[in-house]
């Protein structure tokens, strides 16, 4: 992978479903960030819906990670259907806006000079 590269791979174990998971992330991501470690959320799991929180730093390391099982059982509210599609729906309205924000972000650059 060249020092250029637009995405870097970075490689997480999950607690959870005891497997090696490989992450693509942007080094987009990184910009207008001011504080750091910050929180990128992805969902995996083959039988377990499991929402993912990685905390990562200026250099796009892991330096933590959080996940919630979204699998039904007796206390949840949701269906792990449900519950699978309230988040996907949600992460991509997310990505929907990151991206909004960062044209919007450039456009006023572009005024600014």
């Amino acid at each position: 992978m060249s020092e250029n590269s637009e995405t870097i791979k970075r490689h997480y174990r999950c607690r959870i479903c005891n497997k090696t998971h490989t992450i693509e992330l942007s080094r987009r991501l990184l910009q207008g960030r001011t504080k750091y470690p910050f929180p990128h959320v992805f969902l995996h799991g083959d039988t377990l819906a499991l929402l993912t929180i990685l905390y990562l730093d200026k250099d796009l390391q892991i330096r933590g990670a959080e996940v919630q099982n979204l699998t039904i059982d007796d206390d949840n509210l949701f269906s792990k259907d449900q519950a699978t599609s309230i988040v996907e729906n949600l992460m991509n309205e997310i990505e929907r806006l990151r991206k909004e924000n960062e044209k919007l972000t450039q456009e006023l650059n572009e005024l600014k000079k």
